[in-house]
């Protein structure tokens, strides 16, 4: 452990949900500073793939490239060559330096989103600062650090609503919550060393999870959402080269490259890793979403009702997947399974499908009795016109005209002979 420590890279995508109205999403904003990102890993089924595709009319979203001048313009001086900002967060007295690098923004159609901030450290203690597992509050402090190596203290939280408000976009969950309260941490590390047993892989993920250094001795049993998953053993070399740790709120990765390539792991971690995260991250989100909207919506309003309930339709038929269909690799299928599984994501798609239910059932017993409200006034016109019909009749026949009674009578039989023949008929 001593010895990968001190030659293991540290990157990270801190993946914020947010939401977006209807209306709101600026779309031609998000074009400007965004590049359309097309998936191409071969993890995917192209069918999945083909779920990100804009072009495709049954996609769910899409995937942008944010350059790192985009994200940091209104923060600091910024030109569009930029590709890196070195940022400090300080807590208890010890100051940590990060880096953010072009990230992505994954728009979702059912009004979800997600920032994926693309980070990368030489210190597991940088990442823990920033997300303070298991705290509601923080007392992290941040700045950016100019050419001249100058601290300059800002607002996260301010930087964070600033930019996705030029976008239409804003913190999934309302109040005053931070926006890294709920983000989920993407973590890899870079090693050269292969891995010879699986449990070396287990205990270095499992640090990373931690977000603590690997060298800190650490045992906790109480965590019940822990999931792993490793790569295939090689034969020749009798070795393992990467492992993976799945949790409700953190997937880490530890990846062995004797060439020790950070910037093309991290690519490949893009590509490949983070759309399966996103992916389950989106279902479960979106529950979250029609959650909000259901409770927002005027129970008296069927057109919206059902309008929601179409959307939900779609969604569960062509934007849900189940793990078999994902990937042709076990060990992809099986992350993905594993992250549905700890986010308990089928079982809130069905509580949102009853949720539904009831409120369609709800509607329809309010039409029902508005109906037979209209029915019931149009039934008492119905008897006062035949009143009325009867009493003009009485007084025409009360004339005494024998043309008048003979026209009444053939008319009645008529009706009658007809009347019966259609009896007849329906009973054969």
């Amino acid at each position: 452990m001593m010895e990968q420590k001190n030659q293991t890279r540290y990157g990270s995508f801190l993946v914020i949900p947010l939401k977006y109205d209807k209306d709101s999403l600026e779309r031609t904003r998000l074009e400007q500073i965004g590049d359309y990102r097309p998936l191409h890993t071969m993890d995917l089924n192209e069918n999945i793939k083909a779920m990100f595709d804009r072009r495709n009319e049954a996609a769910i979203g899409a995937c942008y490239t944010v350059g790192c001048s985009h994200l940091v313009a209104g923060l600091c001086d910024a030109s569009e060559s930029m590709r890196s900002q070195t940022f400090q967060v300080s807590e208890g007295g010890n100051a940590y330096d990060f880096e953010l690098t072009d990230s992505y923004l994954y728009i979702f159609h059912t009004q979800v989103a997600f920032l994926c901030l693309s980070l990368s450290f030489l210190q597991m203690e940088a990442l823990m600062a920033i997300c303070n597992p298991g705290y509601a509050y923080s007392n992290a402090k941040f700045s950016w650090i100019d050419k001249a190596g100058m601290e300059h203290p800002f607002s996260m939280e301010s930087w964070l609503s600033d930019f996705c408000a030029s976008l239409g976009l804003r913190k999934f969950f309302d109040g005053d919550s931070s926006f890294l309260l709920d983000a989920y941490a993407y973590i890899f590390a870079l090693v050269p060393k292969r891995f010879d047993t699986l449990d070396e892989m287990q205990r270095i993920t499992f640090h990373l999870h931690k977000m603590m250094p690997l060298d800190t001795p650490i045992e906790d049993m109480s965590e019940e959402d822990i999931r792993y998953v490793y790569g295939v053993k090689n034969q020749s070399l009798h070795t393992y080269r990467w492992g993976c740790c799945v949790a409700s709120q953190t997937i880490s990765y530890v990846v062995a490259d004797e060439a020790m390539d950070f910037e093309a792991e991290k690519e490949a971690q893009a590509n490949d890793g983070l759309p399966v995260v996103l992916l389950s991250l989106y279902e479960k989100y979106t529950c979250l979403r029609f959650t909000e909207l259901i409770t927002r919506l005027d129970k008296g309003e069927s057109r919206s009702l059902k309008a929601l309930k179409n959307v939900m339709l779609q969604f569960q038929a062509f934007g849900t997947v189940t793990p078999a269909n994902l990937s042709r690799w076990h060990n992809v299928k099986q992350i993905y399974a594993y992250l549905l599984e700890v986010n308990d994501i089928s079982v809130a798609i069905q509580d949102i499908s009853n949720k539904l239910n009831i409120l369609t059932e709800h509607q329809m017993e309010i039409e029902r009795t508005r109906s037979e409200t209209v029915i019931n006034i149009i039934t008492v016109f119905g008897i006062i016109s035949i009143l009325a019909s009867v009493l003009s009749i009485v007084q025409i026949l009360s004339g005494g005209d024998v043309l008048i009674w003979i026209s009444t009578v053939l008319t009645t039989a008529a009706l009658t002979l007809i009347m019966a023949v259609a009896v007849r008929n329906r009973r054969k």
